[in-house]
């Protein structure tokens, strides 16, 4: 019986814990842009525009999600455009898929990780994130980034 109690209040803990941590993120989106996406816990807002917005967490990490118009350039287009220009600000590219509905690469500099994520929406749109956390921080930073790329969905187009 006292096992039973045991594992009860085991159970009963890491349920609130559960929930705790998943209330802890932090909805955003843009509506003219048609999306919404997930802000990980400790994350504070520190710059908001029409187009999106840059958080800032511990450790100098910054977040920074925003919606593009595409214009005369196809998705594929701007994604390794984008990838150009980090390679020319010397982020070093070590991962890049890019397809016709969403892109994502990562890249190291100077002890930092660059991670950005990309999806096409509502025709001529497009939403983005860029992640610069430390290298240092990698793994606990994985489980936040296949949040945040699962988090990033096209809605109201």
């Amino acid at each position: 019986m006292p096992m039973a109690r045991f594992l009860l209040s085991l159970v009963s803990i890491l349920f609130c814990c559960t929930l705790l941590q998943a209330q802890a993120w932090q909805l955003f989106g843009v509506r003219q842009f048609g999306f919404i996406f997930d802000v990980p816990p400790g994350f504070v807002l520190t710059q908001r525009s029409d187009q999106g917005a840059e958080f800032r967490g511990e450790n100098e990490a910054v977040l920074t999600v925003w919606g593009a118009r595409l214009g005369e350039h196809s998705f594929r287009a701007e994604i390794e455009n984008r990838m150009v220009e980090d390679e020319k600000e010397g982020w070093k590219l070590t991962y890049k898929r890019v397809t016709p509905r969403w892109a994502s690469y990562s890249g190291i500099k100077n002890e930092k990780i660059r991670y950005v994520r990309a999806i096409a929406v509502c025709n001529d749109r497009a939403a983005l994130f860029v992640i610069n956390y430390s290298s240092d921080e990698k793994i606990p930073y994985d489980p936040i980034v296949v949040r945040m790329v699962r988090s990033l969905k096209a809605e109201g187009c």
